[in-house]
């Protein structure tokens, strides 16, 4: 297992760090002909599924994470490969996950850890099921590694477990669903790449997982491998984990943030990381946030769209960045939250390592930030500032 692990940490930073790919790959696409239902970016790669449940990827495919047969870079949408309906879809550091229709879970891209869930260690570049047969609510894809909400509310992981991610009681992989232990009822779930955390039927927040950074908010600073309670008593309608911080909305739409803040990913100037939830600074009331490698964005009740933290590869979508000092270099960053520039209302966001996604209220794709390998989807390599809309959305206007 110790092997296996390593294997796993060593294939993760690749992608997490990696270089842009040699040469460029066919412009090939497909068409998006229907509103978009969402959009999720991953570590390298973006997914969306449009009416009525067609799923799209784009960008970094060396895994076989774009899903449509092959392992070549996309930097247009194209069509994931099958006749799968998907009702939602998740992304993560090398794989992809869906829901389908009758809440059949499927998995796609890099499984060196079992994180595609299907009782092996095998990579598939196309949908491959997720063993065991159960019916998921949702999915939500971490590094290397993948969790599931039942219908029942029961949580599932499966794939890398190190530090305890998983939520089992143990630090062993699982190439197959897991149950979380504990037992408790929980309705969403958000997969970082050491750490998960879920929100409860009692709307109380449950992380688990590494907590080097405070990652999991319960003020305890010890790594754990079943679910916790955070601490602070509020009560949370949704949560989102990034590599080292975790940020959540209260049912009034305050957000939270606890976690590693060396580049301003908490959105709280006053400290250098916290363990128990920090209210990020802004009197901005939210109705959606995510969290990316580093940074996180939000959509306010207004619509508009806020991000702080590392802006370095122009993932926070403006040019209105300060620097964050690191022990190696001057970061660009914002420690508080900055409007998105454009213009646009949002209905969601969706952080990746060092890229951002957001699907419009009219049902658009939009993207910004880091581009090596066509992560934003608009048929380059370039990296973009500002929100760049997904190219062959021809269905919308």
């Amino acid at each position: 297992m110790a092997v296996r692990r390593g294997l796993a940490a060593l294939s993760l930073m690749g992608i997490l760090w990696s270089a842009g790919a040699c040469g460029d790959p066919p412009l090939a696409s497909d068409p998006i002909m229907a509103p978009l239902t969402l959009v999720s970016a991953g570590v390298l790669h973006t997914c969306a599924v449009s009416v009525p449940g067609v799923a799209y990827c784009w960008g970094w495919n060396r895994d076989g994470e774009v899903g449509d047969g092959s392992r070549t870079d996309r930097p247009l949408p194209v069509r994931v490969s099958g006749s799968l309906v998907f009702s939602s879809l998740t992304t993560g550091g090398g794989h992809t996950c869906g829901v389908a229709a009758g809440g059949a879970a499927h998995c796609w891209g890099l499984n060196l850890s079992g994180q595609l869930g299907d009782g092996t260690a095998a990579d598939r570049v196309t949908p491959a099921p997720v063993a065991d047969g159960r019916s998921f609510a949702t999915l939500d894809a971490g590094g290397a590694y993948t969790c599931g909400v039942t219908a029942d509310s029961t949580a599932f992981c499966w794939g890398w477990n190190l530090s305890g991610q998983l939520g089992d009681g143990t630090d062993e992989d699982r190439d197959a669903p897991a149950a979380v232990a504990g037992g408790r009822k929980l309705v969403a779930v958000a997969a970082g790449v050491r750490h998960t955390c879920a929100v409860g039927a009692d709307s109380t927040i449950y992380c688990w997982g590494a907590n080097d950074r405070g990652q999991l908010g319960n003020g305890l600073g010890a790594d754990t491998t079943r679910p916790v309670a955070v601490a602070g008593g509020l009560k949370y309608a949704a949560v989102t984990a990034g590599f080292d911080h975790t940020c959540a909305l209260t049912v009034a739409g305050e957000a939270y943030c606890w976690g590693d803040n060396a580049l301003g990913q908490l959105g709280d100037t006053a400290v250098a990381g916290a363990d128990t939830p920090h209210r990020v600074e802004t009197a901005v009331l939210f109705t959606a946030l995510a969290a990316g490698g580093t940074h996180t964005c939000a959509v306010a009740q207004s619509g508009s769209a806020y991000c702080w933290g590392n802006g370095s590869a122009g993932q926070l979508g403006t040019r209105m960045l300060d620097d964050c000092s690191t022990e190696l270099a001057l970061i660009p960053c914002s420690r508080l939250p900055v409007a998105v520039d454009g213009g646009l209302s949002f209905q969601a966001v969706t952080g990746g390592n060092h890229h951002t996604c957001g699907l419009t209220t009219n049902d658009l794709a939009f993207c910004w930030g880091l581009n090596d390998h066509g992560q934003l989807g608009d048929g380059t390599r370039t990296t973009r500032v500002t929100p760049v809309r997904v190219a062959t959305q021809e269905g919308v206007p």
